[in-house]
């Protein structure tokens, strides 16, 4: 009887063993499947911060070169209010200023402008969707390590990998924070520059209005002459 039961223990702790070693398996399968699905994450990340890199460089040329329009127009206008302020010492105001004057002043700020605002307008938007697209990453990652806390405190290895994606969720916590920091520092830049805007076109209507009553002057002033 006693080598029955000697046998029956044996048995049992084989068996036991056995459901041991199946579910070390089954564990180990899961954590190269997790780990799998992180490395590409990460590849995925690295493809976005990169492709981040190239759209802050494009950006900062972008300003750059919008900073140089402003500033080559607003030498425009001081152009232009010179030339009236002459026109008005002398008198006369000749056709051909006047056709300069259409041409080169309000039409082309009209132009620049537009051109501009649709400029800053496409980039703020490829921004905003390059910051929505890291950030649904971010929540999908927290998902999942959220999803997978059961499975890690399982796992030999859990400390390591559990330590691992809490500086990788850390990592891209910190780039959205810089995305919405300069998104909003994009938005900001984008309202000065309308302002600028609006000023210039404040100043060509006053311009227009002092050439407008430097033209009726110089008529009232050949009516007087020809009587």
């Amino acid at each position: 009887m006693g080598s029955t039961i000697s046998k029956k223990g044996g048995n049992f702790s084989e068996k036991y063993v056995i459901h041991l070693k199946e579910n070390v398996k089954a564990l180990q399968d899961e954590i190269r499947e997790i780990m799998y699905e992180r490395e590409k994450d990460s590849r995925s990340y690295e493809r976005d911060i990169m492709v981040f890199t190239f759209k802050e460089e494009d950006w900062k040329q972008e300003l750059k070169r919008m900073r140089e329009e402003v500033k080559q127009l607003r030498k425009l206008v001081e152009e232009k209010e010179d030339k009236i302020r002459e026109m008005g010492e002398v008198g006369m105001v000749e056709k051909n200023s006047e056709k300069e004057w259409e041409m080169m002043g309000t039409k082309l700020l009209v132009e620049q402008m537009k051109e501009e605002r649709a400029r800053r307008d496409e980039a703020v938007e490829k921004w905003k969707q390059l910051y929505l697209a890291i950030k649904t990453e971010l929540d999908e990652l927290i998902q999942r390590t959220i999803d997978g806390d059961g499975l890690y405190l399982k796992a030999e290895e859990n400390d390591i990998q559990m330590e691992n994606l809490k500086w990788e969720i850390q990592d891209k916590e910190e780039t959205v924070k810089s995305l919405k920091s300069q998104l909003t520092s994009m938005e900001q830049e984008k309202n000065k520059m309308e302002r600028e805007f609006d000023l210039l076109r404040q100043s060509l209507r006053i311009m227009n209005g002092k050439k407008n009553s430097i033209q009726t002057k110089e008529k009232l002033l050949k009516i007087k002459l020809g009587r």
